[in-house]
Parts: structure tokens; C-alpha cells; sequence
């Protein structure tokens, strides 16, 4: 009886670990799974020719606070030169400052290898005489695993600051994002940029991320000068969205954004 007993045990033991062997493999299975669905979103997010904002059409235009703008999104691929240059000088005369007061130092060849690299996108907003008055760069890329909208540097011309701009072209990433089925928003913001954060977390309602230092790094946190934020997105399809996303009620100026 011992020994029948001994022999069921052994036979018991080994189903489980049969059985264990095998949920390994599912999982495994399920998440290469996961990970290939991820890719394919992601692959069909970057097509060059993919026009993100075409569902949009209360948002290819802002009339508001007495500013007349038109609004566009294009990949890196389609982008003038001149544009470009735009684009950079911007984010010169915005963030040079910013970033030589952080550990990261500014470098205009770097900056501009940035701007260029892994699929980048912009939005950008124009004025009545096509002069580029604000930009947002991001990227469609994974963040550990999960598929993101992340958006590099949202800036505005300062003569056009505290008129809605920012917050209405971040509104527009969100909707963008969501079509493309992205899991969340995400983006960086110096620690010492106190206009930023308030823009961030109050005005947008970002929170701070999981892979932000604060949650990841705990014991060094004041070693880093960034905070990583995000907001999770919904998804929605490309057909629900033509005729029934209506443009957001004029924002009450915070003079933040």
C-alpha cells in the first residue's frame, strides 16, 4: 500500500509539473502573441503616409483668443527642410536655457539627431502666413511592452503662449493616440521646469508614470533631474470618430499653457 501510495504521489507530482510546464508555454504563447499584435499596431501607426489628423476636422483649425491657425500632422519622411529648420529654431529659443540648467546639457547636433530619429512625427500649428508658430514632436514606440503615444516636445512661439495652444494641440495627440490604439500618453519634464509640470499635472491631468524615477529609483530620485508623467487613453476606431468629435470649449486661460 506504501508503495502504490509513493507511486501516486510521484504520478501526482509529475502531472503538476506537466501541467505547470505547459501554462508556461500558453502564457509564453499568449504573450509573443501580445508583443506581435503590439508590433503590427505600431507598424501600421508609423506608416509615413498615414494622414493621423484626417479624422479630426474641428481639430485642423484654431480660432480662438484672437488667433488664427491652421493645424497639421506629417511624418519626418514628408517634412519640408524649411519646416525643420522652423521647428528647431523654436525649440532653441524655448528649451536651450531649460536644458543647459539640467544635467543634460544642450548640444544642437544631438537636438537635432533627435528630432530626426525612429519614426519621428510632428504636429504643427501655422499661422495666417504658413510661419510655424507651434510644434509637438512624438513618437508611436513601446514603453516597457506597452504600446505608447510619446511626445518628446510640445512648444509654442512666446508671443502665442497663454492663448489655449498647447493644451489644444496635446488634446489633439490624445485623440490621435487613442485611434491608434495606444495604451497611454507619455513625456518627460525637467524637475526644475515649474511652468511645465503645472501644465502637465494640473491643467492636462497627467500623473506621475510607473518608470518615472520617483517609482523606480526611489532611493536616488534626487539623482535624476526629470519626471517621467502619463495618461491612459481609451481607445476608439478611425469611423467613430469623423462626424461626432466636436473641437473643446474655449479654455479659461491659466496663463500656463
Amino acid at each position: 500500500r506504501r508503495v502504490r501510495e509513493a507511486v501516486v504521489s510521484t504520478q501526482s507530482t509529475g502531472a503538476k509539473k506537466i501541467s505547470k510546464s505547459k501554462e508556461k508555454k500558453l502564457q509564453r504563447k499568449e504573450n509573443l502573441a501580445a508583443l506581435g499584435e503590439s508590433q503590427m499596431r505600431l507598424n501600421k501607426a508609423n506608416i509615413p503616409t498615414n494622414d493621423h489628423l484626417g479624422p479630426f476636422k474641428p481639430f485642423q483649425k484654431y480660432t480662438r483668443n484672437g488667433l488664427e491657425l491652421s493645424i497639421e500632422c506629417t511624418h519626418y519622411n514628408n517634412l519640408a527642410d524649411s519646416d525643420f529648420d522652423s521647428i528647431f529654431n523654436l525649440l532653441e529659443t524655448n528649451m536651450k536655457k531649460e536644458y543647459e540648467a539640467s544635467d543634460w546639457g544642450w548640444n544642437e547636433k544631438e537636438k537635432k539627431a533627435e528630432l530626426r530619429e525612429k519614426n519621428p512625427w510632428f504636429l504643427i500649428a501655422r499661422d495666417t502666413t504658413s510661419k510655424v508658430i507651434a510644434f509637438a514632436h512624438f513618437k508611436f514606440d513601446f514603453d516597457e511592452e506597452e504600446e505608447v503615444l510619446y511626445c518628446y516636445e510640445v512648444q509654442v512661439v512666446d508671443e502665442m503662449r497663454s492663448k489655449g495652444v498647447g493644451k489644444f494641440m496635446m488634446q489633439i495627440l490624445e485623440l490621435i493616440g487613442s485611434t491608434a490604439s495606444m495604451k497611454k500618453m507619455m513625456v518627460t519634464v525637467f524637475k526644475h521646469n515649474s511652468r511645465s509640470i503645472h501644465f502637465f499635472k494640473d491643467v492636462l491631468k497627467y500623473t506621475d508614470d510607473e518608470t518615472s524615477p520617483r517609482y523606480c529609483d526611489p532611493l536616488e530620485e534626487s539623482e535624476y533631474c526629470y519626471e517621467i508623467m502619463s495618461k491612459p487613453l481609451k481607445s476608439r476606431r478611425k469611423d467613430d470618430c469623423g462626424g461626432n468629435v466636436k473641437a473643446p470649449a474655449a479654455p479659461k486661460c491659466c496663463q500656463k499653457c
